[in-house]
């Protein structure tokens, strides 16, 4: 069973790359959380979770969710997250929760996908994105066929001062970057719903059709880059950094 979490569509993608490989089927997190639905998972497959990496860790929800939840059939467990480059100490926090939940840690090995960190930089074009989806195919296979054959992955990626960045600096994101304060709607909003409908928190209410923002925030930016109009910035810092979604989500 894959259990995928994803703001933009990447982890989609390799979840569903995965699951046509394995035969297997992807269970959204996002939904989980979103519609506080049961928590218990049966499989005879290993368990494998897709999230992207958000500052050298797993989203802090999806860590807290997993120890949260009921595994039964399969004891094993591998994590298959989306990154820009890096994954830090992912690893290391993902074998402690595999401990506390008393499953096997099968290993971590991220998969490089497009950017959409939409504060930090301007979005890829189709010619970036095609070329970076390609070789995500090449390792999603790679991964697909050790975990077929009950393989331990473990991460190509190498994280100068991994400890420092999955710890202090990642606390300091939680603290910092998914605040919502500097949220703003512009006059091009015209007022779907699809950003309410979207978010996997609950942080976004629709007054008079158009959202405000609860202070809730994770910083997936799935509303910033669903919006149909791209009315939904971050200060002035988003304006021209355009918009990404997976092709295929």
């Amino acid at each position: 069973m894959i259990l995928c979490f994803t703001g933009t569509g990447n982890s989609l993608h390799v979840a569903d790359g995965l699951a046509k490989h394995l035969g297997d089927q992807v269970v959204s997190l996002n939904n989980i959380i979103k519609c506080n639905l049961e928590r218990k998972f049966v499989s005879d497959l290993p368990f494998i979770v897709v999230a992207p990496i958000y500052a050298w860790r797993l989203p802090r929800i999806i860590e807290e969710l997993l120890p949260a939840c009921t595994f039964e059939g399969s004891k094993k467990m591998y994590f298959v997250p989306t990154m820009g480059s890096q994954t830090g100490k992912a690893d290391e926090y993902c074998a402690e929760i595999c401990k506390e939940i008393g499953m096997e840690f099968m290993g971590l090995c991220g998969i490089p996908m497009p950017d959409n960190y939409v504060l930090m930089a301007k979005m890829p074009g189709e010619e970036e994105t095609m070329k970076k989806l390609a070789e995500a195919e090449v390792k999603i296979n790679h991964i697909a066929q050790a975990i077929k054959n009950g393989i331990f992955i473990t991460k190509t990626d190498k994280t100068p001062m991994a400890g420092f960045l999955s710890g202090p600096v990642n606390n300091m994101f939680i603290k910092m970057a998914t605040s919502d304060k500097k949220y703003n709607v512009n006059s091009e909003c015209i007022k779907c719903g699809l950003c309410e409908m979207v978010c996997p928190v609950n942080n976004i209410k629709l007054e008079d059709g158009k959202p405000v923002f609860t202070g809730n925030c994770i910083a997936c930016y799935s509303c910033i880059h669903r919006c149909p109009k791209a009315a939904i910035n971050i200060g002035n810092k988003t304006q021209n950094h355009g918009r990404y979604l997976c092709p295929e989500s």
